[in-house]
């Protein structure tokens, strides 16, 4: 994948997500850092300022990683970061995330615009065919808004990660690009007629 383009901004009603910078870096760090986020995370260590600029350089620079920033509409006050990784080219297939560090200040729904727009970003500028996501299954809240922005649970693994000395389970959740999907049953319609 090509890196974000620079300029590139997701507008929603409430939010809008820019890409991340090396700026960010000290934000994204204490956010990361939080136990509220690291919690809901597969990767527990604390996170330093070098880790998060080596991440960037390696990793969103390169366009590996399209990481954005979530800021507020009405002030611009950056709440957290959204992201697609582990992309796979040939199948046109990534994983999304997003945290929230600013939890005192965002509004109702706001994780879930996000992903709104960051799915809308994946199918209809980058062409992907799905998008899927892990999730521990105690972080209800993530399940929730997965399942609002159109995903469908796809497995449920048991004793899937032993993190902070016991074993949680994961839930794994999938969804396709719906341009495809309309395409698909308008094709099949076709054959019928």
């Amino acid at each position: 994948m090509e890196p974000v383009k620079k300029d590139l901004i997701l507008r929603g009603e409430q939010i809008y997500l820019r890409p991340i910078t090396a700026d960010d870096t000290e934000l994204a760090v204490r956010w990361r850092n939080q136990p509220s986020v690291v919690a809901n995370f597969l990767y527990r260590k604390p996170i330093t300022p070098k880790d998060h600029e080596d991440w960037l350089a390696n990793k969103v620079f390169k366009g590996l990683v399209h990481q954005f920033i979530v800021c507020r509409n009405e002030d611009d006050k950056p709440l957290g970061s959204a992201y697609l990784q582990n992309f796979d080219e040939e199948s046109r297939r990534a994983e999304w995330g997003i945290y929230l560090g600013e939890e005192q200040t965002y509004g109702k729904g706001v994780g879930t615009e996000a992903g709104h727009l960051i799915l809308d970003y994946a199918f209809n500028t980058l062409g992907l065919h799905k998008v899927v996501s892990r999730v521990l299954a105690r972080n209800t809240a993530s399940a929730r808004m997965s399942e609002k922005v159109g995903s469908i649970q796809e497995a449920y693994l048991r004793d899937e990660y032993f993190l902070d000395g016991q074993y949680e389970d994961l839930i794994l959740f999938g969804i396709f690009n719906p341009r495809e999907q309309i395409a698909s049953v308008k094709e099949g319609q076709e054959d019928y007629e």
